[in-house]
């Protein structure tokens, strides 16, 4: 009988930090220009997320281990953020059974999206179905979005930008576009650089089995640099945002965050073909997108509650 510490490694709860800090961004925009949050729009959001990324993290799992990738990857490339939960390549599950989960899972989440359809309209649905098409697809056939170079442009558009204006707008039917969409472009691009820091363990073992996604593509040294740029650029839009007034001036307390984004830069600079040193800076790029994000949050919370 397979352990329940299994299922737990395959569904991986602490990765549903990935969509978590944008559902709170979203929810806190809609408050703060409206002072309203509804409790049963909020919990169907956020189950639904949750259950759209149990899903992707199924099926990836499922198709990465179809296709080889995991069962490339050197045992000195494996680090707690890379190559998958293991459970396949160890044959603690079988295969069929995990695929099944996953369709499960989509199942609910397209459900959850059904309803708040029938509640605040017709872009719910559009909104849900562009993530299924991007997350549900990501590994799996006939897209195979990550094995085309796609992967990680569309993880940030659905992590960030998609989640974030979808849970503003199950708050807020009119939802402040320019301070929204500028605000879901930060987690969008810090989400989009732990998916970039990620593959660099797995650099090998994708380009052997054929998993071109843009890391394969640029080669190691160059995605260094890209990896800086996806840091860095969140800060640029933040005081740009604040100066031409479609940001409160309230969210710069989230430039605190810069000496993070330094330290992992400058980790990964050094680190980048050594899977197992590069562990910090792993870890730190999930940590700046977590409080990068929260940070921006709380600045539009403390903007609802300042006086105009």
């Amino acid at each position: 009988m397979v352990g329940l510490d299994a299922w737990v490694r395959v569904v991986r709860p602490k990765f549903w930090l990935a969509g978590i800090p944008s559902i709170i961004l979203g929810t806190t925009i809609a408050w703060c220009y409206s002072k309203t949050f509804n409790l049963t729009y909020f919990l169907p959001t956020f189950f639904g997320v949750i259950f759209a990324m149990v899903g992707c993290y199924t099926f990836n799992e499922y198709f990465d281990f179809k296709s080889g990738v995991d069962l490339a990857v050197r045992s000195d490339d494996i680090t707690p953020f890379n190559a998958g939960s293991r459970v396949l390549p160890e044959g603690l599950i079988k295969p069929p059974h995990i695929l099944r989960v996953g369709v499960v899972f989509w199942v609910f989440a397209f459900i959850t999206g059904v309803y708040l359809t029938s509640i605040r309209g017709i872009l719910i649905l559009i909104l849900a179905l562009t993530g299924f098409l991007t997350g549900a697809f990501y590994t799996s056939p006939p897209f195979k979005w990550a094995y085309r170079g796609f992967g990680e442009t569309l993880i940030g558009l659905t992590y960030g930008p998609l989640i974030t204006f979808g849970s503003c707008y199950v708050q807020l039917p009119n939802p402040p576009l320019e301070p929204t969409l500028l605000s879901s472009l930060i987690p969008g691009l810090l989400i989009a650089a732990v998916i970039w820091i990620n593959q660099l363990p797995d650099y090998y073992a994708d380009r052997k089995a054929g998993k071109r996604n843009l890391v394969v593509r640029i080669g190691k040294e160059k995605s260094v640099k890209v990896y800086s740029l996806l840091l860095t650029t969140p800060y640029l839009i933040t005081v740009l945002g604040v100066l031409f007034r479609f940001l409160p001036a309230t969210t710069l307390p989230m430039l605190g965050t810069i000496p993070l984004a330094y330290k992992n830069i400058a980790l990964t600079k050094k680190h980048y073909d050594k899977p197992r040193k590069l562990i910090p800076a792993l870890k730190g790029t999930i940590l700046l997108f977590i409080s990068t994000t929260l940070l921006l949050s709380a600045g539009y919370i403390l903007r609802g509650i300042l006086p105009a």
